[in-house]
């Protein structure tokens, strides 16, 4: 799709806006809005929480789907309000985050006051906020830059208020910012269609993963109670064991070593995902500050468990590429006879894991499980031919919903590409989108 162009551009003298349509103007952004900071009443004073005002903080912003917010986390009474020096700021204000990160914003759809961490942008007279909402967006990098301070990076009101941002007239921020939200809007509901899709395509390989490690490969064979509510019946000739008979379980480190470039992987809980380890937010440590002595050295064919939080009894098995990585707090599984691979399929099934450790995961407001008890969950165990042959065929049948999945995930990121160069191109007049129409 091919937009037009405004007939007429002039320099900005701006970086990241570069080029903008000659009929707009340059303008710091403390002529465009009012900015107001946060505050924090006593956290030791009751009768100043739990009040009617919403207060919003990074971590609300941070976990906002879409772009208005109406509630917060923590709210605060109007004792709590008159105690400190956070302000309210009207409805339609830009939120931002200031502070650990820089960048997270948003439309207040109510009057609302933050914390220390953001900052309010209450438009002045004859302006919309939503095209800033979209331009700001796009210029994150910059505001990021504009960041300063040792201990944390903050983005102080007058550093943000020297932010200069391109301003077009406001009928042309009104039909831009109604442009975007509807393309975006499209371009969100295609991605959440793809994200359906692999929703579905996660709970198929479940689904087989289950069958398979728990029923065998032939609908025929000969079935018998497996002694077990979580396991239902099992083919006749398997054997039914605990973990701890066919494994030896060991926790990993708790304290993690100091961080290094071009140290050791550190797998941590949140590289471990429904059987696959994750390289995204991997660190890396010093092999000169590795406790040896503790065996954290992660070997090829050990499974790591997810040993608390929400993902409990996770699990992954290693891959060749990970052996010699070191292991974090979780635990990790090595099978003494049986074939790995089988055993770290069978922990990703339902039946196996997740329903016997649902108990153990409600015992406590934070979900956990130690080794004993995983030491201590029942799996079904075929003879070594029919393991062989179930992971053949799962690794088979994975693989290919994997690639699926994959390629669902590529569309995905280039939707959010797309959306992305959409809105810059738009906030900073790259296209002339004002009647919506194409060349």
């Amino acid at each position: 799709m091919k937009w037009k162009v405004y007939p007429e551009y002039k320099d900005s003298g701006v970086e990241w806006l570069g080029e903008i349509p000659a009929g707009w103007e340059l303008m710091r952004v403390k002529r465009i809005f009012s900015i107001t900071n946060g505050s924090t009443p006593d956290t030791g004073r009751p009768e100043f929480w739990d009040g009617d005002i919403a207060w919003i903080t990074p971590d609300d912003l941070g976990s906002l789907e879409g772009n208005t917010i109406t509630s917060s986390i923590r709210r605060i009474t109007d004792a709590g309000y008159r105690s400190c020096a956070t302000t309210l700021a009207p409805t339609n204000s830009i939120v931002l985050s200031t502070r650990a990160p820089i960048g997270h914003l948003a439309i207040a759809g109510i009057p609302l006051c933050t914390n220390q961490g953001c900052r309010s942008l209450a438009p002045r007279r004859d302006n919309y906020a939503k095209f800033f909402y979209y331009q700001l967006l796009i210029a994150r990098p910059e505001l990021q830059a504009w960041g300063q301070g040792s201990t944390f990076t903050e983005l102080s009101a007058s550093k943000l208020g020297s932010v200069q941002v391109a301003c077009p007239p406001l009928d042309e921020q009104r039909a831009i910012a109604v442009f975007l939200d509807r393309e975006a809007a499209r371009i969100d509901a295609m991605i959440a269609k793809k994200e359906q899709l692999i929703a579905l395509l996660e709970e198929k390989r479940t689904a087989l993963i289950s069958q398979a490690v728990t029923n065998g490969l032939d609908p025929n064979v000969p079935m018998k109670d497996s002694g077990q509510e979580s396991l239902g019946p099992v083919p006749a000739h398997w054997k039914v064991v605990r973990l701890k008979l066919i494994s030896r379980i060991r926790y990993g480190l708790g304290e993690p070593p100091r961080e290094a470039i071009d140290g050791l992987p550190l797998i941590r809980a949140t590289n471990v995902k429904r059987g696959r380890i994750v390289e995204n937010g991997m660190l890396r440590v010093d092999p000169s500050d590795v406790p040896y002595e503790r065996d954290p050295i992660l070997r090829t064919n050990d499974i790591v468990v997810v040993r608390s939080g929400a993902y409990t009894g996770d699990s992954s098995i290693i891959p060749p590429e990970y052996d010699g990585a070191v292991t974090g707090y979780d635990m990790v599984v090595r099978a003494n006879g049986p074939l790995p691979k089988f055993i770290a399929y069978a922990l990703l099934s339902v039946p196996v894991l997740n329903h016997q450790i649902d108990l153990l995961r409600t015992r406590a407001a934070q979900p956990h499980i130690n080794a004993e008890e995983l030491g201590n969950c029942v799996l079904p165990l075929p003879p070594p031919d029919e393991q062989q042959a179930i992971v053949s065929f799962l690794d088979e049948s994975t693989s290919r919903i994997e690639t699926l999945v994959l390629k669902n995930k590529e569309v995905i990121d280039k939707l959010r590409e797309y959306r992305t160069a959409l809105i810059s191109a738009a906030v900073t007049g790259k296209i002339d989108v004002r009647n919506g129409a194409t060349t």
